[in-house]
């Protein structure tokens, strides 16, 4: 489900709203997916207003983007127990 949302994406030129987890820290990012390769996926990221790599099986959630989120991205902190 997530792969056909990030693709719907990329297809679209919309933005989606995705949970990603790099390490410990758990974030909730707006993108734009640009490019989907193997397991990675290019995308604008809004919340470092650059284009960004994310590692598709860190990505843990994916929703199209609604207007009354605001577009400003949230860090999540919270500490993931491994």
């Amino acid at each position: 489900m997530i792969q056909h949302i990030l693709k719907a994406s990329m297809e679209r030129k919309c933005i989606v709203t995705i949970i990603y987890q790099k390490g410990d820290q758990i974030t909730k990012r707006n993108i734009e997916v640009i490019d989907i390769r193997n397991d990675n996926v290019k995308a604008f990221c809004y919340l470092r207003n650059q284009p960004r790599i994310f590692k598709l099986q860190n990505i843990l959630a994916a929703s199209l983007y609604r207007k009354n989120n605001d577009i400003r991205n949230h860090s999540i902190k919270k500490s993931v127990n491994l």
